[in-house]
């Protein structure tokens, strides 16, 4: 990217692999808009206080919003927030996801759709909002956190999936409507990365496997070569690379982060 002050915004970033990205391009001095249902609550107060810190830190301003990526009035009302406070958008990670651990016979409408609307139709929503920003300036980057398992699948879990399938085809396409205007798009594929979701999901399914939560960390633990769970802080590293640092070449493209583990 070239030296002109960058925006980004960031949905899911309040925790996890989000919040990491987020602190570190607020200390790389990137102006950041940090959006998450999540905003306002009891429960992200000290997660807000360490944006407020890297912020600080980089010397750069940031914002906090309220968003539900399947709402457009709540998405109009964000990109509006940005514009005003911060100006023209110009990278996007599209972070915020849900998943749900239930065999494909236990996976109602209300599961496939909610799945959907989140991780794969909310990307859509979102890129379709910052392209005008992205427009006016003549560049952007847009990247979406996909998974391995949008590669491999995995068993009672269609609905994550199938969206996060989805969504690699979004980032392709993505990044051919965008090629001659400037805005390139990338995806990531992490494997298990040590995140509040995985833990829900461990729990959830200790539940159904009659496991316990510490014998499940082992397996996904050992099924990596490296014998360690990936960390937010190198996804997000991986994010703030592609959006500022990667070169104008490396668009479409998937990365898988998986620590050389192959299912």
């Amino acid at each position: 990217m070239d030296n002109v002050r960058q925006v980004a915004l960031i949905t899911g970033g309040l925790s996890g692999i989000g919040l990491s990205a987020a602190i570190q391009m607020l200390e790389r001095g990137v102006a950041v808009c940090v959006a998450s249902t999540r905003a306002g609550t009891s429960e992200a107060k000290s997660a807000e206080a360490s944006i407020e810190v890297a912020a600080l830190d980089g010397q750069t301003e940031w914002l906090i919003c309220r968003l539900d990526v399947q709402d457009i009035a709540s998405i109009d009302r964000t990109i509006g927030a940005i514009a005003n406070e911060l100006g023209p958008i110009s990278i996007l990670v599209n972070s915020a996801g849900v998943y749900c651990h239930e065999p494909i016979s236990r996976h109602d409408n209300e599961i496939w759709n909610t799945s959907l609307a989140i991780n794969l139709t909310g990307p859509f929503l979102m890129t379709r909002a910052v392209w005008p920003h992205m427009i006016e300036r003549g560049q952007g980057r847009i990247v979406n956190i996909a998974s391995t398992a949008s590669h491999k699948g995995a068993e009672n879990y269609a609905a994550y999936c199938a969206s996060k399938a989805g969504l690699l085809g979004l980032t392709r396409v993505t990044a051919l409507e965008g090629a001659r205007a400037g805005i390139l798009a990338n995806s990531i594929s992490p494997s298990w990365v040590d995140t509040p979701m995985m833990a829900a999901s461990l729990e959830s399914q200790a539940m159904t496997r009659s496991k316990s939560v510490s014998s499940l960390y082992e397996e996904a633990k050992n099924s990596n070569p490296q014998k360690r769970i990936i960390s937010s802080r190198e996804i997000a590293q991986q994010i703030v690379w592609l959006a500022l640092d990667a070169p104008a070449a490396i668009t479409g493209e998937d990365i898988l982060m998986t620590g050389g583990a192959t299912w």
